[in-house]
């Protein structure tokens, strides 16, 4: 059996990420084992003041934010989403990542949730132990994980190679975004960087690389054309399926993503009817697990 490293770019914070997340769970039915997942952080922006300086304030990012409504994902219903740095979150989502592997989606999804479904400041010390707490996670052995000088170091690592795209990705200049001004790392000689999510694919010496927000077929496409002897995991009929089987709460957009079905609002009517999944509202929607 052929095995893909998958690296991912991501950050808790980006709403086009977040979109994305149904894309994770397809992937993670359709091939399984067979990819092996690496989350690097990209450090969209180091504090507030970065966001402000690009000019989304409280207002602006509110109205950004429902431009996203089209996706699915449970989003904050309000007028007003304060500006959040995020690279305190991204060092928290490092150290899991360095020191119990395996638990670093856990966290990075509840950032994600906290922000963007919630509109919380993931910034915010209080928010960033909620998060951990809802992850499984000790806040305050998290906070003495994310201090530490190697998490700083792996941290930077996945900063530095955020701004070093390939040469697929720089072909596709327009699914990248301008390395920032104030930039102060390591960064490609083209001045560029991933955008979220972005992935990069490796069979052997072979790279294939997805950047950006992208549908299903690109990303299908990518690894067919890497690995045509992956196995293909045959798509659920139910969802009580895909909710046994995610090791997270999945939102009814993930859900319905798997099952390759259209109507949120059946695959929704349907968990609550036959009752197989416990349902957690959550922003414009809600998270569900299994009963």
């Amino acid at each position: 059996m052929p095995t893909i490293e998958l690296t991912e770019f991501t950050d808790p914070a980006c709403p086009f990420a977040y979109s994305a997340e149904p894309l994770r769970w397809q992937l993670a039915w359709r091939f399984g084992d067979q990819l092996r997942w690496t989350i690097r952080t990209v450090g969209l922006a180091r504090d507030a003041d970065a966001q402000r300086a690009k000019g989304f304030d409280a207002e602006r990012n509110a109205a950004v934010l429902r431009h996203f409504d089209r996706y699915g994902m449970p989003l904050a219903e309000t007028d007003r989403r304060e500006p959040a740095g995020t690279w305190d979150a991204c060092r928290r989502i490092v150290a899991v990542r360095e020191h119990a592997p395996g638990g670093e989606l856990a966290l990075l999804r509840e950032l994600r949730f906290a922000g963007l479904a919630d509109a919380r400041r993931i910034d915010d010390p209080a928010v960033l132990a909620d998060a951990a707490r809802e992850a499984g996670l000790d806040p305050d052995v998290l906070e003495r994980w994310a201090a530490e000088p190697a998490t700083e170091e792996a941290f930077r690592g996945d900063l530095d190679q955020a701004r070093d795209p390939g040469p697929v990705a720089l072909a596709l200049d327009h699914k990248l975004a301008d390395v920032e001004a104030d930039w102060d790392g390591h960064a490609g000689a083209a001045g560029r960087r991933y955008t979220c999510p972005s992935y990069v694919f490796r069979h052997g010496d072979r790279v294939a690389e997805v950047p950006g927000f992208q549908p299903w077929a690109a990303v299908e496409t990518a690894l067919a054309n890497l690995a045509p002897d992956l196995e293909r995991r045959p798509w659920p009929e139910d969802p009580a399926d895909v909710v046994a089987w995610a090791p997270v709460p999945l939102a009814t957009q993930e859900i319905t993503a798997v099952l390759g079905e259209d109507d949120r609002e059946a695959v929704r009517d349907r968990l609550r009817v036959e009752g197989v999944a416990l349902e957690f509202p959550r922003g414009s929607d809600a998270l569900w697990r299994a009963a």
